[in-house]
């Protein structure tokens, strides 16, 4: 009976989440002038992230709202710039306070999402310096660990998914200590 209570409340837990803001943290600092705006998130792990704001007049890409963020505040970026046409490899982020989630993996890196709102997400198929900015998107880096398919196994806003040799472990752990208790 206590398994099925606890399903009840997962069910309702995940129903109630659906469709909401991603991220619910006002903006640590904006960058640019403009009457364009555009939201990036730098996602270490589920409740380790923060969020910027870019303005713009004309044309921007997500390239020009980090490199704009990154020169008047605290986020430092690590990348390289391989030019026309492959443009902009983004390595890494670093923020005051910002941990990534260690995976205990060997790959393990930021995946580079897109969205128009706060809820909907896709993978980006292009980089970062082809990303052609509206007013109103946002962009969201998440720093996961990768499946055997290259896939980004966690998305924006989700809970970092240990690998799976720390979920056996944890498993065992588990059994272990349910053993020992009987």
């Amino acid at each position: 009976m206590k398994c099925y209570y606890l399903i009840v409340v997962l069910t309702l837990s995940i129903a109630v989440g659906a469709g909401a803001a991603t991220y619910t943290d006002s903006a640590e600092y904006s960058a640019g002038t403009g009457s364009n705006q555009a939201t990036i998130a730098i996602d270490f792990d589920e409740n380790n992230y923060y969020v910027f704001t870019y303005n713009w007049d004309g044309t921007a890409t997500g390239w020009d709202a980090l490199d704009a963020i990154d020169q008047v505040g605290a986020l430092g970026i690590s990348y390289t710039d391989y030019g026309d046409p492959l443009g902009i490899l983004i390595s890494d982020f670093d923020y005051p306070g910002g941990v990534k989630y260690d995976y205990g993996a060997e790959y393990a890196g930021w995946a580079y999402y897109i969205g128009t709102d706060n809820q909907n997400w896709s993978l980006s198929g292009s980089g970062v310096s082809s990303r052609n900015l509206s007013n109103g998107d946002w962009d969201s880096w998440v720093w996961t660990n990768y499946d055997a398919s290259w896939a980004p196994v966690r998305g924006p806003g989700e809970a970092p998914i240990p690998e799976p040799a720390t979920l056996a472990l944890l498993g065992v752990g588990g059994l272990l200590l349910r053993r020992r208790k009987q």
